[in-house]
């Protein structure tokens, strides 16, 4: 896919038709949905500062364990240990901004993993078994 919205919304609903061709469980398309979703709006919206098109890819694996792997060329930028931790508590208006998706992610216990390799961001995500 490219970094724009609309190839997003073409890739969620290609993720939709293969899971379902798969017969995988409601719950487990909602997780993913929601892995995709978020990722990949980082990914559009923080990792490229050129304005320009870059290619960004999706890799599935729906086996045991099942695995969504996101990789792009934007600038190195690990979320796992680079995003700002989030803030919890106090009105939400008042909370910065950053770091609750990753938060809801591991709440529902995917393991992630990220790497730099030859000048590409991997991030790698690991989802719990059901």
């Amino acid at each position: 896919m490219v970094n724009t919205v609309a190839d997003q919304q073409r890739v969620m609903d290609e993720v939709e038709a293969l899971l379902s061709a798969r017969s995988v469980s409601a719950r487990r398309k909602s997780a993913v949905r929601l892995a995709l979703d978020e990722l990949l709006s980082n990914v559009i919206q923080y990792a490229y500062d050129d304005g320009g098109v870059h290619r960004i890819g999706v890799k599935i694996d729906p086996g045991i364990p099942f695995v969504l792997a996101i990789e792009d060329d934007g600038r190195p930028f690990d979320p796992l240990s680079d995003a700002p931790a989030p803030v919890l508590e106090g009105p939400v208006e008042d909370r910065p901004v950053g770091g609750l998706g990753l938060h809801l992610l591991r709440s529902m216990g995917m393991e992630m993993d990220y790497r730099r390799e030859k000048g590409r961001n991997i991030l790698r995500v690991v989802f719990p078994g059901e």
